[in-house]
């Protein structure tokens, strides 16, 4: 199953003090090495290119792969994305180039969480939102958080599926039960009826003797 993070910059990894923090970035890689999740970038630092990205990775020696962009609001069009037809606003744009992208590049099953210290989303993203507090960046917290996201979902749908199995097994199981119940008393009750059957002619012909006569 396919995880994704969806990274902002600035409040997750750069703060008020520093860019790409130590302590933000050691706690990224934590996140990395725990989820095996794959990177996407949502933060504007995107609109430089991929190339300038994966430089930047390489350079602070981050763990996992970053795997794509979030498209931007500005060049792409959004319609029927979440259900909708058209959009105005700003509201709900960063969100909405999530959408997109995983509309056009996530295969199900998957989980996905996004790192933002802003809720620039949609509604339906809430419970995938991990929001940080800016001026200081990703923290021990956020991480166990995201982790659980990314995780804890994925032993959820395990879950669904094997009580799934147990609910077709049982049901498999009263089938055949109510199949072999059928077979059996079914001889008897058919044997029943054909006695019943053969005593009623039986009478019918004694009756139609006893009237000639």
């Amino acid at each position: 199953m396919e995880k994704y993070i969806f990274l902002d910059f600035d409040g997750v990894i750069n703060t008020q003090n520093d860019k790409f923090d130590k302590n933000a970035m050691a706690n990224l890689r934590r996140l990395l090495e725990k989820t095996d999740a794959k990177v996407v970038i949502s933060s504007t630092w995107r609109l430089q290119g991929m190339e300038y990205i994966q430089q930047l990775w390489q350079e602070h020696h981050m763990q996992g792969e970053v795997i794509g962009l979030t498209p931007s609001c500005n060049s792409t069009n959004f319609s029927n994305v979440d259900g909708q037809e058209e959009w105005q606003g700003l509201h709900g744009c960063k969100g909405l180039e999530i959408a997109e992208w995983l509309r056009l590049n996530a295969k199900e099953p998957y989980h996905y969480v996004i790192l933002d210290d802003e809720e620039d989303i949609l509604f339906n993203q809430r419970e995938h939102l991990v929001k940080v507090d800016g001026s200081k960046g990703l923290d021990k917290a956020d991480v166990r958080a995201a982790i659980q996201i990314l995780n804890t979902k994925e032993i959820s749908q395990m879950k669904r599926w094997f009580y799934g199995a147990l609910k077709f097994i049982a049901l498999y199981i009263l089938m055949v039960m109510v199949f072999m119940a059928y077979f059996y008393w079914y001889p008897e009750k058919e044997i029943n009826n054909m006695n019943r059957r053969a005593l009623m002619y039986q009478e019918c012909l004694r009756n139609h003797f006893h009237w000639q006569k």
